[in-house]
């Protein structure tokens, strides 16, 4: 478990957040079990810089507090932090902390690694369970939880049950809920509109029977057979006259 020191000073009433930003420092709570909650303030570059170590995994941080001419270090852990909602600096933190004797509850940050063989044939990696509650001593906090999931196939998943870590570290969480699952794509040909059970309608379909005068097209040929037999009578007109 890596561990990092950062100095803080016991905050007082009368310091404002417009001061502390200008001494280059933020508000911060140290609260918990064993601890009476207590106003801090704590340099915007330590938490800064701790706040990114944190992408990585959890960590313990030894807090060398200063309240007037008193010193004392007390073990605890970044809870929480408030960013500006314009330029995402940290504006607050919030910092539990834990007991050196005594066990404690945390949340540790679950990676994977590998690229799972159901991935490569098509499937999709679910990656559920972001975090493992565990409860153990702080000098056995894991500072992270690394998943192989390389063998993977699709529907295979990894269950809390199939994490294994050192021992003095107990897993609270529900041993039958999956962390990491690989799941298949079901590929659904697209269906054209009024494509489907065109054909049956069509089959059982009765021949349209028409009625009423027939359509222009179709009044043609009439037309034209009509003026085809019209044609001798009026060639017969002449023989008329010589009689």
């Amino acid at each position: 478990m890596e561990k990092v020191t950062i100095e803080a000073e016991v905050r007082q009433e009368n310091a404002s957040v417009k001061k502390l930003k200008k001494e280059g420092k933020i508000p911060a709570v140290i609260y918990g079990k064993e601890t009476k909650t207590m106003p801090i303030e704590i340099r915007i570059k330590d938490i800064e810089k701790t706040v990114k170590t944190l992408q990585e995994g959890t960590i313990l941080i030894t807090l060398k507090l200063t309240d007037h001419d008193k010193k004392e270090e007390k073990t605890v852990i970044i809870k929480e932090v408030s960013r500006h909602p314009v330029t995402d600096e940290i504006i607050h933190a919030d910092l539990h902390a834990v007991t050196d004797n005594k066990k404690g509850r945390f949340d540790v940050p679950v990676f994977t690694k590998g690229l799972a063989e159901g991935v490569k044939a098509g499937g999709v990696l679910e990656h559920i369970a972001r975090h493992i509650n565990v409860k153990c001593f702080p000098k056995d906090l894991p500072s992270r939880i690394d998943l192989d999931v390389s063998a993977l196939m699709i529907n295979d998943e990894i269950k809390v049950s199939d994490i294994k870590l050192n021992e003095g570290v107990e897993i609270m969480d529900n041993p039958k809920f999956p962390v990491v699952i690989v799941k298949g794509i079901k590929v659904e040909a697209a269906a054209v509109p009024g494509a489907e059970g065109a054909p049956a309608a069509e089959a059982g379909k009765e021949p349209e029977v028409i009625k009423g005068a027939p359509k222009a097209e179709e009044a043609a040929p009439a037309a034209g057979k009509a003026g085809a037999k019209a044609a001798p009578a009026a060639k017969a007109a002449p023989a008329a006259k010589k009689k």
